[in-house]
């Protein structure tokens, strides 16, 4: 199959092409809806009718060209940028351009031939959309409410107030949008109410996790789920003298991982069999941001069995026979 690298950027990408044939061709396109129509008689043009595409999950500026390549009948293949970059470093590319990237990304994507991205249902899109939106809602709070704090003038404080205000009044609506697209997809609302059967998981964390997890089925097992979100260990060894402490890997999707921060210290503190499960990894000298680690890892295992497999959280399954519902 033909291959597409493409280096993704705010306002263009550069796309390189290897056909089947040998040959190689470059193009820069701009990244709107006319760039995507351009590129696709560009494919046209050298007589390409479909494609293997890779890119970088690079901020939010590849998601629309990824779905219109995958609505044109492309196979698409969104690869985390550490991959890219190690494959670089390892085949000694000593410059970095955009015309370069591409073509490294092009490379890669013959090498390692990636799976295939799926793009999220409309479904998920707006949950995600919302959600996200009232993050940065949260966000804009904290930071009104640092400088009213630290303002003494009056029409400043006053100002700040009426922002306040109104950023209060945006999280209400968010909230009350999200809990209506909850209603009025019935998929959406089955797979929140397994969630927070979860000890730490509340329904604006089980909206979160949907919205950001991709689907169940395109993960081949709960370790796969765990690597995406990036809390499995990373491991530093080598000969009889390095034997760095292990860390979280943190090679995954940032957001997932503060969604579940806070769910892994309630269930700590609240749940027997997670207080049990912390206890052993502390008796066997864990240090307090491994043991965390590895319960957020263990609710990315319970999440991905619950919406894998439909089922309702089962914490003999989780913990073994000696667990106790909680």
């Amino acid at each position: 199959m033909d291959i597409l690298g493409i280096d993704l950027a705010k306002l263009t990408f550069d796309a390189t092409l290897h056909t089947t044939t040998g040959a190689q061709y470059y193009q820069v396109f701009p990244n709107t809806a006319d760039g995507f129509a351009q590129l696709a008689a560009w494919l046209v043009q050298h007589a390409v009718s479909r494609v293997h595409a890779c890119m970088e999950a690079t901020n939010v500026y590849w998601e629309a060209l990824a779905t219109f390549l995958h609505a044109q009948g492309h196979t698409v293949s969104v690869v985390n940028p550490a991959r890219i970059k190690g494959y670089a470093q390892a085949t000694m590319q000593r410059n970095k351009t955009d015309k370069l990237d591409s073509a490294v990304i092009a490379a890669f994507c013959a090498t390692h031939q990636p799976s295939a991205w799926q793009p999220l249902t409309d479904a998920q899109r707006r949950l995600r959309a919302l959600v996200r939106h009232r993050d940065d809602l949260l966000q804009t709070r904290l930071q009104q409410q640092n400088r009213l704090r630290d303002t003494s003038d009056s029409l400043v404080r006053q100002s700040l107030q009426t922002v306040l205000d109104a950023v209060e009044g945006q999280l209400a609506a968010v909230d009350q949008q999200i809990r209506e697209h909850l209603t009025t997809h019935p998929d959406l609302a089955t797979n929140v109410a397994l969630l927070t059967a979860v000890v730490g998981i509340g329904t604006v964390t089980a909206a979160k996790l949907l919205a950001e997890f991709a689907a169940m089925e395109h993960y081949g097992s709960a370790k796969a789920a765990a690597a995406d979100t990036g809390v499995t260990p990373a491991h530093v060894e080598s000969g009889t003298s390095v034997r760095r402490r292990p860390r979280m890997s943190k090679q995954g999707n940032a957001n997932l991982r503060a969604a579940l921060y806070w769910p892994a210290i309630t269930a700590m503190t609240r749940c027997r069999d997670f207080k049990a499960f912390a206890d052993r990894l502390a008796a066997r000298g864990k240090p307090k941001k491994v043991i965390i680690g590895a319960v957020m890892r263990k609710l990315v295992h319970i999440i991905y069995g619950i919406l894998k497999h439909q089922t309702p959280y089962d914490p003999k399954k989780a913990f073994g026979p000696a667990a106790t519902a909680t």
